[in-house]
């Protein structure tokens, strides 16, 4: 039966093979975003459970913009403005693709790969209450420190 319903379809689309014509027929789906509240299932677990829920939902907010722009604060300077942007993936194990650049030196980029759920920590670390935001310290120590271990390794 499957046989003469796809022969059928074929028919349908292409009535004169003879004349060296095809049509083949590709079906994709995409899959909705999860919701708020599934989100938040999947994620509490890798970041603070219910105790940080409230950071937890801005970041994931922060988490669909795939964008920041921000400040980092320097002694005796205005600090750095920089660019962080990102390709974040549905669930916290899956990679996520970081880039990390600054407006007033664009030589110096920076483009790392990790868990979802710890771009999702830093993020709710996201600080904006003294202006320009800024991502937190362990994310710095981390890019300075731990991204530099990694690339030696490699």
């Amino acid at each position: 039966m499957r046989q003469f319903v796809q022969r059928s379809l074929n028919d349908l689309l292409c009535p004169f093979p003879q004349l060296g014509a095809s049509f083949e027929v590709s079906l994709s789906l995409t899959l909705p975003s999860p919701s708020e509240s599934a989100q938040l299932a999947l994620f509490a677990p890798y970041c603070g459970g219910r105790s940080r829920e409230g950071e937890l939902q801005q970041a994931l907010r922060l988490l669909a913009q795939g964008s920041l722009s921000g400040l980092r604060p320097v002694k005796q300077t205005a600090g750095h403005g920089f660019n962080f942007t990102w390709q974040g993936a549905r669930s916290p194990l899956e990679m996520s693709s970081c880039q990390l650049s600054f407006p007033e030196s664009p030589a110096v980029r920076y483009a790392f790969d990790v868990e979802t759920h710890q771009l999702v920590e830093w993020l709710m670390d996201w600080d904006e209450q003294a202006g320009p935001g800024d991502l937190p310290d362990n994310f710095w120590t981390w890019l300075l420190l731990g991204e530099a271990e990694i690339k030696q390794d490699a």
